[in-house]
C-alpha cells in the first residue's frame, strides 16, 4: 500500500503529461484540419457567391411563345446554365406596382417592361470573359431586346476571390509547419520529463531500439486519438454549418471527404513517429541525461 502511494504522485504526473500532449495534439490537428477544410471548400464557397450574379435576357414585344419555349430549351439544355427563370411582363408590372405602392401601368396607358429570361451560370463558368462569350451566343436570337448583368459585381468577386485563394494557401502552408513544430515539441518536452527513465533502462543495458519502442507506440497512440477527436469536431462543426447554410452542401463530394480524413491521420502519425524518434535517439546518444 505503501508504495502504491508513494506512485501515486509520480502515476498522477505521467497521466497529466499524456493528456496535455492528447489537448495539445487534438487542438493543432483540428485547427490545421479546418484550414484544410477551407482549403478544400474554397471551390464551393467561391461559386455559392458567384451563381447568385444574374444574366437577365430581355425581350422583343413582337416575341412569340414558340421563340420564348425555344430559348428556354436551348438554355436549359446548356451544361454552363444552372438555373432558368422566366418573367411575363405582366407578372413584372404586378411584382413592380407592389414595390412602389403604385399602378403605373394605368397611369401611363401602357406596360413598358418586357418579357425577361433569368439565368444563372454555374460558379466556375462566371468571369468576365465566359459571361461575355455566353451573350455573343446569345445575339443569334434576332428577337432579343437586350442583355444585361452585373458586370463590376463579377469583376469584385473574381478578382477578391483569386486574392482569397492565395492567403488560404500561403496560410495553410505555414501553419503546416507550425503544426510539426508545436506536435514535436510538445513531445520533446515530454520526452524530457523522462529522462530518468531512459537514463535508467540504459544503465541496466537495455537496447536503444528496446528504449525506444514504447516511446514511439505510446506517442503514435495518443496521435491517433486526437485526430479522431479532431476529424470528429470538425464534422459536427461541418453538420451545424450545413443547417445554417443550407445553400451550400459542404463536403458533397467524398473523395474530398476521405482526403482530408487521411490527410489529418497521416500528418498525425508521420509527425508523432518522426519527433517521437527523432527526440527519443537524442536523448539516448547523450552521454549523461540530466
Amino acid at each position: 500500500m505503501g508504495t502504491k502511494k508513494r506512485n501515486n504522485p509520480e502515476v498522477k504526473k505521467v497521466r497529466s503529461n499524456l493528456i496535455s500532449i492528447f489537448l495539445i495534439n487534438t487542438i493543432v490537428l483540428f485547427t490545421l484540419s479546418l484550414i484544410f477544410f477551407i482549403y478544400l471548400n474554397s471551390t464551393s464557397i467561391e461559386n455559392y457567391f458567384k451563381e447568385n450574379v444574374i444574366i437577365n435576357v430581355y425581350l422583343k414585344n413582337d416575341t412569340k411563345d414558340s421563340e420564348n419555349k425555344q430559348l428556354i430549351k436551348l438554355l436549359l439544355l446548356d451544361e454552363d446554365v444552372k438555373s432558368v427563370n422566366y418573367m411575363s411582363k405582366e407578372d413584372a408590372a404586378r411584382i413592380f406596382s407592389t414595390e412602389i405602392g403604385e399602378e403605373f401601368v394605368g397611369f401611363l396607358g401602357y406596360n413598358p417592361l418586357l418579357d425577361a429570361v433569368s439565368i444563372q451560370l454555374n460558379g466556375d463558368q462566371i468571369d468576365i470573359y465566359s459571361i461575355e462569350s455566353f451573350i455573343e451566343n446569345l445575339d443569334n436570337f434576332e428577337f432579343i431586346e437586350d442583355i444585361e448583368y452585373d458586370k463590376p459585381l463579377v469583376e469584385a468577386l473574381t478578382k477578391n476571390f483569386e486574392k482569397i485563394g492565395l492567403w488560404i494557401m500561403i496560410i495553410s502552408i505555414v501553419f503546416f509547419i507550425t503544426s510539426f513544430i508545436l506536435i514535436n515539441n510538445s513531445i520533446k518536452i515530454s520526452i524530457y520529463s523522462k529522462r530518468d527513465i531512459i537514463k535508467t533502462m540504459q544503465l541496466v543495458g537495455a537496447t536503444s531500439k528496446f528504449i525506444r519502442r514504447p516511446f514511439i507506440f505510446q506517442y503514435v497512440k495518443i496521435s491517433l486519438l486526437s485526430s479522431t477527436a479532431s476529424i470528429f469536431i470538425l464534422f459536427v462543426l461541418i453538420n451545424r454549418l450545413n443547417d445554417q447554410i443550407e445553400d451550400i452542401n459542404f463536403f458533397t463530394n467524398l473523395s474530398d471527404t476521405l482526403l482530408l480524413i487521411g490527410f489529418i491521420i497521416t500528418f498525425g502519425l508521420f509527425t508523432s513517429l518522426i519527433s517521437s524518434f527523432l527526440v527519443t535517439q537524442k536523448f539516448l546518444k547523450l552521454k549523461f541525461v540530466r
